[in-house]
Formats: structure tokens, sequence, C-alpha cells
């Protein structure tokens, strides 16, 4: 289990580095069209696509990065009042529920990918079926942080033994 956490690990490392670079070429995008809108005085029609695309990419494999530190939406009165037994079970549920949400999306998203060959994207005649594939594979590691996230938990949590 030790090579799969470390195999984990350098995935979400490179994950971060994607994100990175999705989002400084979202930056410079952006930066562009601003540019040539109102210097040049002629609108880039690609750019608003893509940066579209690349902030739906940042914000899908981000998840994947929330999931794996914990920063995930709580709420806290609960986690507060819960102690010992009820806490753990609490976290549990919490993991299991994202895991079932990322699993339906997931699917939805491989769904997404066998309509998407019929269409192009407006500007960047980009299959879509490409742009699902980018969201299909956030949603796998989703789950794969999920999965994770889990095992991680009940290791520490239930038997408490730390699996390092």
């Amino acid at each position: 289990m030790k090579q799969i956490i470390r195999a984990f690990l350098a995935m979400q490392k490179v994950v971060t580095a994607v994100i990175s670079i999705a989002l400084t070429a979202m930056i410079a995008v952006v930066f562009l069209q601003t540019f040539c809108r109102f210097v040049i005085f002629r609108s880039l029609s690609w750019s608003e696509e893509l940066s579209r695309y690349l902030f739906v990419a940042v914000i899908v494999l981000g998840v994947n990065l929330a999931m794996s530190n914990h920063m995930m939406v709580r709420i806290e009165i609960i986690d507060n009042y819960l102690k010992g037994k009820a806490a753990v079970v609490m976290n549990l549920v919490r993991r299991f529920v994202a895991l079932f949400v990322n699993v339906i999306f997931m699917y939805s998203a491989f769904k997404l990918i066998e309509i998407g060959g019929y269409q192009t994207s407006p500007a960047m005649s980009i299959p879509m079926s490409f742009l699902y594939s980018i969201i299909l594979v956030g949603f796998v590691l989703n789950v794969l942080a999920a999965l994770m996230d889990i095992y991680q938990t009940y290791v520490r949590q239930v038997s408490g033994k730390e699996e390092k």
C-alpha cells in the first residue's frame, strides 16, 4: 500500500504542475485578449473560449487537490459537536458521499464524451470529446483522491495505525 500512496502523491505533483501551467496559460490568454481588445481594437475570436476551457480544467483538477488536502466544505458546528466514534463515522460518511457524487459525475462525463464526438467547439474547432475527456480525467482523479482519503481515514482513525 505504501507504493500506491507514493504513486498517488507523485500523481498529485503532476496534477499541481498541470494546474499551474493551465492557470498561467489562462492568465496569458486573458491578458492577450485584453491587450488586443483595448489597445489594437481587434478582438481575438478564440481567446474567451480557450480561457473558459482552461478555467474548467483548473477547477476540475483543483477539486482533486482540495479533497487530498482536506479542504472541502464542512459544517463546523457539526464537526465541533461530534466527538470520538461519532466524529469518525461522520468523517467516513462525508468521504463516502464525496466518493458517490464523484462516481456519478465521472459516469456523466463519460457519457458527455460519447455525445461530444459529434461536436466541435465554436471558435477553435476542437472536438468537444477532447474537452469532455479533461472533465472525465478530473473526476477519475477525484475518485482516486476520495478512495485514498477513505483508506487513510480508516487506517488513522478506526484501526489506530498510521500509514506513511
